[in-house]
């Protein structure tokens, strides 16, 4: 299970549900980066307010599980992998109990873009060593593929943290 102290109030029955979300630019060749959020701060520079490569999964930090979220990944998740033609491995930086969904919001400059999102069960393993990972695979007009190169990813991913009585 995660080891940050989450949110307890959410109003909902799934008890400590766990809401995740992140950015991910997709590059030549179905090439993904995973994005992290510049907040603003005093004298943050140009980058405040944008979006940049998230620090890489080995980045790891020292101490207090706290600062996971700033050194490596992005706000909960540690990396994003290209595995195949429109095939991702999502790696999130806590172990979960279980996945309650997940959607899908594509950002495509000047065209219309469309695809679905599928999870894949075979790769999935919430037990991972390192934190829970999600096979998710694009699917376009029937098949699996790559989304075009400047399209940005936004991931909404639902996830229960503790057990349920």
């Amino acid at each position: 299970m995660a080891n940050r102290t989450f949110i307890d109030h959410a109003y909902q029955l799934v008890k400590r549900r766990v809401d995740l979300y992140c950015a991910i630019s997709m590059g030549a060749g179905g090439a993904v980066t995973l994005l992290k959020w510049n907040y603003p701060t005093f004298g943050a520079g140009p980058n405040a307010r944008t979006y940049t490569a998230a620090p890489p999964a080995n980045a790891l930090p020292t101490g207090a599980a706290y600062p996971l979220q700033y050194a490596c990944g992005a706000e909960g998740v540690r990396s994003i992998t290209r595995t195949g033609v429109g095939q991702w491995l999502l790696q999130l930086q806590d172990n979960y109990q279980r996945q309650l969904g997940i959607g899908m919001t594509l950002e495509v400059a000047g065209g219309v873009a469309n695809g679905q999102l599928v999870v894949n069960t075979t790769t999935t393993n919430m037990n991972a060593n390192g934190g829970s990972i999600l096979g998710l695979t694009t699917i376009v007009g029937g098949a699996a593929a790559d989304l075009p190169q400047g399209t940005i990813v936004y991931l909404r991913v639902f996830l229960a943290d503790a057990t349920e009585p």
